[in-house]
């Protein structure tokens, strides 16, 4: 900026003399003796008032191009403001002790509220945009269902603000992906766009069409970064098929390791590729059956060797800190081996038939491991029940796997009905303490039989003089898994326990408290999706 007139400056020079070597030795002109300060000042103030207000304005910045459309309807008003009081975090403050009391934890519950409104189709209110991308921001795990609700005005607020360019990394969130169907877009983009653009664009195809998306990839497939073929590859697990067999071949020439073994993995999901049928071959000669024995046992010769066939066909060679080199290929043989071949070889047995059998040599941990691995990589649900067992077996006696890593990526196999009831049975024969991990593999809202053993497995602990505390995770897991439904069963168990304030809380008041937090949670639920559906129950808190 630049300020107008030059006597106006002459006269200021003047002041700032004066004021430098002191009114006595030079006075302000007409200034004389005591009153000669405060002259100065006060002229120097209406100095200062002209010189700001002389000033010339600078040029007009550009402005901001307009805020795109989004067609999607604002979610109902009591909706939204339950989105403003979930994203400020508005809770009761928690009692003294570090206790968490007994209102509802609302940073756990923005997650399902996101997810429910994606599933109406509406768009973030403008109003709550900033919030909801600092929130964002905050939580990585918030983030797509975050920006698929701030849709295209969340991408344009972004670009506005640095502190929210992780939406400009987002894949095109919110609509900013051109239709699959538009060639000339898909074109362009793919050619000229981000990484995570074309993340998000080949998924986009893919899903739609997946020949048109397996060409895109093809198209730049050698000028690709390896990084970025190993996630461009991955992509291809939507919408597998044996017509990609042909182009995941050719990936497994590819002069990265890490691609060469993503592209074994999906091949071997293809129990009819010739890939498949090669590790089966090389499988069965390391896994049969001794019919001379007393009863019929698996034996097992692990490979003595990784020759170059079987590293092209992605076997890692250097196994991990602590494995023998052995076991660690035989493991990857079998895991990539389709399960159709095992029947055949033990004789038209079932899969529950094989699991049964004893394995001499002590190799039944890691054979059974490398079957469940293959169950989930093919998605075999008989596989799976197989070597699930059945939930009431204690896990270390019964067939199949005692790991309960594994038991929960079996149960990702079954559908979710049937995975529900496994778990409710297996939380009632065993109880919560190893339960955390199946919960977590189930469909979220827990069907009844499930819900019902998770609340019947609580009461029991109570009852048996334990504390909360130590059941906190699944506490956690059923605030936000169980049906709101559930709520009718809470009232007893939410009973204030007794005893007078004065007195320390014992097991007892840990219990109240923590199933009145339950139950204000599953309520709170209830009234989230009401008020989604524009159809609020109560008074909204």
């Amino acid at each position: 900026m630049t300020t107008t007139g030059t006597p106006s400056d002459a006269g200021w020079e003047e002041l700032v003399t004066s004021a430098l070597l002191g009114t006595d030795r030079r006075p302000p002109s007409g200034a004389r003796g005591a009153a000669a300060a405060g002259e100065l000042l006060d002229a120097a103030a209406r100095r200062t008032l002209r010189r700001r207000a002389g000033l010339r304005p600078g040029p007009a910045a550009v402005p901001p191009e307009p805020a795109p459309e989004d067609p999607r309807p604002d979610p109902p008003p009591a909706a939204r403001r339950r989105l403003d009081g979930l994203l400020t975090g508005r809770a009761a403050p928690a009692p003294a002790g570090g206790r968490r009391g007994t209102a509802p934890d609302l940073v756990e519950l923005l997650p399902q509220w996101l997810a429910m409104a994606g599933e109406r189709g509406y768009k973030a209110p403008a109003a709550s945009l900033p919030a909801l991308l600092d929130a964002a921001r905050a939580r990585t795990d918030l983030r797509p269902r975050a920006l698929a609700l701030a849709g295209p005005r969340g991408l344009w607020l972004a670009r506005l603000n640095p502190d929210w360019r992780f939406a400009l990394r987002g894949g095109g969130a919110g609509g900013a992906l051109p239709d699959p169907g538009d060639a000339r877009g898909v074109r362009e983009l793919w050619e000229e766009g981000l990484f995570a653009e074309r993340v998000a664009l080949l998924g986009a195809v893919r899903a739609k069409d997946p020949a048109a998306g397996r060409a895109l990839l093809a198209s730049t497939w050698p000028a690709e970064r390896a990084e970025d073929r190993l996630m461009f590859l991955d992509s291809l697990r939507a919408g597998l098929s044996a017509a990609d067999e042909e182009f995941l071949e050719a990936a497994l020439a590819d002069r990265s390791r890490n691609v060469r073994a993503t592209a074994a993995e999906l091949l071997s999901a293809l129990p009819g590729s010739a890939f498949a049928g090669r590790m089966a071959a090389r499988a069965a000669t390391c896994v049969g059956l001794d019919r001379t024995a007393d009863v019929p046992t698996v034996v097992v010769e692990a490979p003595h060797e990784c020759d170059e066939d079987m590293r092209r066909d992605g076997v890692a060679a250097v196994p991990p800190h602590g494995r023998g080199e052995r076991s660690w290929w035989l493991g990857q043989l079998v895991e990539a081996a389709p399960l159709s071949c095992w029947p055949a070889r033990f004789g038209g047995r079932s899969p529950e038939e094989i699991v049964a059998l004893p394995v001499a040599d002590d190799w039944q941990p890691e054979l059974h491991a490398a079957w469940c691995r293959a169950a989930v990589r093919q998605r075999d649900a008989r596989w799976s029940r197989a070597l699930l067992g059945a939930p009431s077996a204690p896990p270390a006696t019964g067939p199949g796997t005692s790991s309960l890593a594994e038991r929960a990526q079996l149960l990702s196999t079954l559908d979710p009905a049937e995975r529900a009831r496994w778990v409710a049975a297996f939380v009632a024969a065993h109880g919560l303490s190893e339960a955390f991990q199946l919960l977590g593999a189930c469909a979220v809202p827990w069907a009844e039989p499930l819900g019902e053993a998770v609340l019947d497995a609580l009461d029991t602990a109570r009852d048996a003089g334990g504390y909360p505390w130590s059941f906190s995770g699944v506490m956690g897991l059923a605030e936000r898994c169980l049906s709101p439904a559930a709520a009718r069963r809470l009232a007893a168990p939410a009973a204030a326990a007794p005893g007078t304030e004065d007195i320390a809380p014992g097991a007892d008041a840990y219990w109240s408290e923590a199933f009145q937090r339950l139950a204000a949670t599953l309520d709170l639920r209830a009234r989230m999706r009401a008020e989604l559906d524009g159809t609020p129950t109560g008074t909204t808190p």
